[in-house]
């Protein structure tokens, strides 16, 4: 059985009260959550060795959550280091409470007890996401290490030996609000990857070092009830296998002066076409596995409905639909691909 760390389950019971984390009374809450469940596990955990991250952003992508711990227990003590350019990290929560802090040379050295130490703190995101288009792309921080040369990204040891000789490995976990969707997530070292809904947990595997995560999400595209006031009916679904559909629409029976505006998840990809018996040709780019394309009425034409043919080459198929909107309600097709 693949193994899932104790850790794991102890934040699917925080879920509701980190997603709300908000204001400085609910992260008192998280604290107070955090610390009951560490109390009651910690002699379970004592027997194991693991680095544990469990990674949290808010809804408005502004910060994170972050419950980390390092649990070793081959060490007499163990520290947590904060270079000059780290000390200005917000910490929320130490268990269990460091026995000393050492200054020196602009580095500060945090000291625990016997078996390790977990800690909560935000972390600020911009420096870690990037935007394309509506993809939100976050990559961990690829600098090497100046104090311990060789070592980049998220280590669980400094020196590969030592990593060795405790029998110790990474457990990672992402959980996005959920308004968001995973497009993608990667490792760049080996290990395996779980997923549960928002939840995602990658476990590196023994002798692993040095973890970089790639991970790629969007805002959920739910398709529209109401458009611009108007109610939407979605009349056909159509299932394709490529990331676009050749669409050419054109007034198949009198033409009557429609104006038609295409609304392609949630953004106007056409404003004003006159539908005529010549016809227009678009491209309708397919990013997302649920697509969504919705005609909406300018005008009425002189013979109402407002009406479009449309001929849509999926690359396979070509489907012949006619779609009619008027002044109260707007008519859509669903685009679905693997």
């Amino acid at each position: 059985m693949r193994l899932t760390y104790a850790c794991l389950l102890v934040f699917c019971l925080l879920i509701p009260d980190i997603l709300s984390a908000q204001t400085p009374s609910t992260n008192e809450t998280i604290v107070a959550t955090f610390e009951k469940i560490l109390r009651k596990k910690r002699d379970e955990w004592s027997k194991s060795n693991f680095n544990s991250i469990i990674f949290v952003p808010d809804g408005g992508l502004k910060q994170a959550v972050v419950f980390s711990q390092l649990k070793v227990t081959s060490f007499d003590s163990i520290a947590l280091l904060l270079t000059p350019q780290e000390k200005s990290r917000k910490f929320l929560y130490f268990s269990p409470d460091p026995v000393d802090t050492i200054t020196k040379n602009g580095e500060v050295q945090i000291k625990f007890p016997t078996g390790g130490f977990s800690y909560i703190e935000e972390k600020e995101l911009a420096k870690n996401l990037t935007f394309k288009g509506d993809t939100i792309i976050y990559k961990t921080d690829s600098a090497r290490s100046v104090r311990y040369p060789g070592s980049y990204g998220i280590r669980i040891m400094d020196d590969k030996e030592v990593t060795r000789s405790i029998n110790t490995r990474l457990s990672y976990a992402w959980y996005l609000p959920e308004d968001y969707e995973y497009l993608s997530y990667t490792c760049n070292k080996k290990g395996y990857w779980q997923r549960q809904g928002s939840l995602i947990h990658f476990v590196g595997d023994f002798d692993e070092n040095n973890f970089l995560f790639d991970i790629r999400f969007r805002k959920k595209h739910a398709q529209p009830a109401i458009l611009q006031g108007r109610k939407v009916d979605f009349t056909k679904t159509i299932q394709v296998n490529g990331d676009h559909v050749d669409v050419f629409i054109n007034d198949a029976q009198t033409e009557d002066g429609d104006i038609i505006s295409l609304n392609l998840n949630g953004e106007w990809i056409v404003k004003g076409l006159v539908v005529s018996k010549a016809g227009a040709k678009i491209v309708v780019p397919l990013i997302h596995k649920k697509n969504y394309l919705v005609m909406h009425a300018e005008n009425l034409g002189t013979i109402p409905p407002n009406t479009a043919s449309m001929q849509i080459n999926d690359g396979a198929k070509v489907h012949q639909i006619i779609l009619n909107s008027d002044a109260g309600k707007s008519e859509g097709i669903l685009f679905t691909r693997p």
